[in-house]
């Protein structure tokens, strides 16, 4: 998939997203895992879906891009992930879960000594954390792949944290 092609998916995929409505926020993170670095910016739509007994799950959509830097090497990685949240209703701190997976595009095959061979990826992420009224941090793992589409496919895998702040 060219470029310009992948990017007329993402407009066509998220412009929709917050018409339906949903609360934006914006979102840092950070990992690091199999030698690499990542550092993370980008915004995030959550629309609340289903009310299951003590707590709600939601539907997410991330837009998000990365830098990931490993033995002097470095990589940019552009993502667009849905996603499910589950969060206990309780006042105060509440507690959350989610996970998600989609496509990613890189602007590089190689980082490091780990070889990705195609520059659509599919990025899975999962995370367990909590929520303060518009403030939630989360502990996160994040992987980076190319779910065997071409050989060889060392994949990424960091661990660790994210900072969202919900705009409404």
């Amino acid at each position: 998939m060219n470029q310009d092609k992948f990017w007329l998916w993402v407009v066509l995929l998220v412009l929709p997203f917050p018409v339906l409505g949903g609360a934006p926020a914006g979102v840092v993170s950070a990992g690091w895992g199999d030698g690499a670095e990542r550092y993370g910016l980008g915004i995030q739509w959550q629309k609340e879906w289903q009310t299951i007994r003590s707590g709600k799950l939601d539907i997410t959509l991330n837009l998000d891009g990365s830098y990931w830097t490993s033995d002097g090497d470095e990589l940019t990685q552009i993502s667009m992930v849905p996603g499910l949240v589950y969060r206990w209703d309780s006042p105060g701190l509440s507690p959350l879960l989610y996970a998600g997976v989609g496509p990613a595009w890189i602007n590089q095959t190689r980082l490091g000594s780990r070889e990705l061979s195609t520059q659509l990826q599919f990025n899975s992420r999962a995370g367990l954390g909590v929520m303060l009224g518009r403030h939630s941090l989360a502990l996160e793992a994040w992987h980076l792949s190319n779910a065997g589409l071409k050989q060889p496919n060392d994949g990424l895998t960091t661990w660790g944290i994210s900072y969202r702040y919900r705009l409404d």
